[in-house]
């Protein structure tokens, strides 16, 4: 009788462990996509808040100048490039990437992290 009831205490522990273990699977597995899905979010803002710079300083005409800056490091991404071309700004890191239309084709010069200055000469789009 004792050993049955052993038995049945270790099969009611082990399926109790098996329990434990499928919930905190489950949950590392949302807190994974919420760690992804903050990433793209802060990835997408900033090509947004890049595209809205350069948007505004084709539409405001010649002699526009402006500073804006894009941080070194984004939600999880230390390591990204920024592109612009074909009406577009590009924000790609090692998992990911993310755009936003713009309305000018392309622009002198490169986006890079810290301060840039967007400036609208003769209609042409520079940043420095």
């Amino acid at each position: 009788m004792l050993a049955q009831a052993s038995t049945e205490f270790l099969a009611f522990v082990s399926l109790l462990l098996v329990l434990v273990f499928l919930v905190v699977y489950k949950n590392y597995q949302s807190a994974t996509q919420l760690e992804e899905y903050k990433t793209y979010q802060e990835a997408q803002n900033l090509v947004n808040e890049i595209a809205f710079e350069i948007n505004l300083a084709l539409k405001a005409g010649d002699g526009y100048s402006r500073k804006f800056y894009v941080s070194k490091e984004l939600y999880g991404i230390s390591n990204f490039t920024v592109e612009v071309r074909d009406y577009e700004v590009k924000l790609k890191w090692s998992k990911g990437e993310v755009t936003a239309s713009i309305l000018t084709r392309n622009i002198t010069g490169v986006i890079k992290t810290g301060e840039n200055i967007v400036k609208n000469i003769k209609g042409e789009i520079y940043v420095e």
